[in-house]
């Protein structure tokens, strides 16, 4: 095999015959061309060999040695004898008014599914940022598939000038399926009409949301036969939240001499009794002991979450879980805790698609996870200011 062919071989290049090879200062300079073939006439289609002139054309191809690499193509211009149309010969390396290889953009396409940076993808191709913005402006992803189990949630965003962003994943695939803009009820409703005439609509069995109220009522309109479910993690926060209030307003009020048993007590005191740790330097339950003594209203909110806690992990029956959730609101209605009033309000308003949380497996546990991949990339780039950018690079991300 000749150094050629090796070449050839190495650069993945087929068809083709590498003229010379060229290191001049930072860059690598490859002289090819393609050997003279048939080539039919895109007008009148006459089969012709006939080269009317020759034009090279400078390409950037992926880099080598961290080098910047440039294939300086030499190309054919065939002329038709029957019409005199003038047209370039083909290959299978460079895309029509292209000026990059399609090896290249098979590259960026797979740097791009990383939470990298634009300016450090760009640092390894050898490119511009500006290469890559408008690689992603020319790339519009598809209306996608509706999911039998959607989930949806939000993120906070800061392109285009809004406060959140919301993401549509698929439960099942473990995957974002789409981006918009903001979270308001024309944005979802204008997003979700899209699929009025698809029949996709009655593919969605399930959806999980947490208690962002507009996203009820879009979709109890867009899926009626849906069932709604309130993420779980939503659910048992509205607990936490209250004895976490609990404890700052306690904490506020305590004496010096009783401070000193509250420091660093809020892990203590969120955390489920049962993952307490008790090691020669730290016993965690004492600690939880100690708070809970010296104050009431404490223990009683400590009771509380706690109950819900277990009634959450334990409780699989729509019935019981009525049954269950009722006493529990009566519950801290009674305790005569003002935190508490928050989450019994939430519980009762929420009732319906909260119970649906202890019957079905599903939650927004993946969702949250795509979130916190979001976050990466957002926050690698320092904050993006385009939103059709962003979506797509979230989008390519999860590919």
């Amino acid at each position: 095999m000749s150094i050629n062919d090796n070449i050839i071989k190495l650069m993945e290049l087929k068809g083709v015959s590498v003229v010379e090879l060229q290191t001049e200062g930072e860059a690598n300079y490859i002289h090819l061309e393609v050997p003279i073939q048939g080539h039919t006439c895109p007008c009148c289609g006459t089969s012709t060999r006939y080269v009317h002139d020759y034009r090279e054309q400078k390409v950037l191809d992926v880099p080598l040695y961290n080098k910047p690499t440039y294939l300086l193509y030499r190309k054919r211009r065939y002329r038709c004898p029957t019409c005199g149309k003038r047209f370039f010969e083909k290959n299978d390396f460079l895309p029509r008014y292209a000026h990059t290889t399609n090896r290249f953009f098979l590259r960026l396409f797979q740097e791009l599914h990383s939470v990298d940076s634009q300016k450090s993808i760009a640092e390894r191709l050898t490119t511009s940022t500006m290469r890559i913005r408008r690689v992603l402006d020319a790339v519009s992803p598809p209306l996608p598939k509706l999911p039998e189990v959607l989930g949806i949630d939000e993120f906070r965003g800061n392109t285009n000038r809004t406060k959140y962003h919301c993401i549509l994943t698929d439960l099942t695939a473990s995957k974002p399926i789409d981006i918009l803009c903001n979270r308001t009820e024309a944005t979802l409703t204008h997003h979700f009409r899209k699929y009025q005439h698809t029949g996709q609509l009655e593919n969605v069995k399930f959806i999980v949301i947490d208690m962002w109220f507009v996203y009820y009522t879009v979709l109890r309109q867009i899926f009626p036969k849906a069932t709604i479910i309130i993420d779980r993690f939503h659910l048992v926060r509205q607990a936490m939240w209250s004895l976490e209030n609990v404890r700052k307003r306690i904490q506020k009020d305590l004496p010096d001499s009783l401070r000193v048993y509250f420091k660093k007590s809020r892990s203590v005191l969120l955390k489920r009794a049962s993952h307490l740790r008790v090691t020669d330097t730290i016993n965690e339950v004492r600690q939880r002991d100690r708070m809970l003594e010296y104050i009431p209203d404490l223990k009683k909110a400590y009771e509380l979450k706690e109950e819900l806690l277990q009634m959450v992990q334990d409780t699989h029956d729509l019935e019981t879980a009525r049954q269950q959730l009722d006493e529990w609101i009566k519950k801290a209605d009674a305790s005569g805790i003002p935190e508490f009033k928050t989450a019994t309000r939430a519980y009762r308003n929420w009732k319906k698609p909260i119970l649906n949380a202890f019957v079905y497996p599903y939650s927004n546990g993946i969702t949250e996870g795509c979130n916190n991949k979001i976050k990466v990339i957002k926050r690698n780039a320092f904050g993006l200011r385009n939103f059709d950018r962003f979506r797509t690079r979230i989008l390519l991300a999860f590919q």
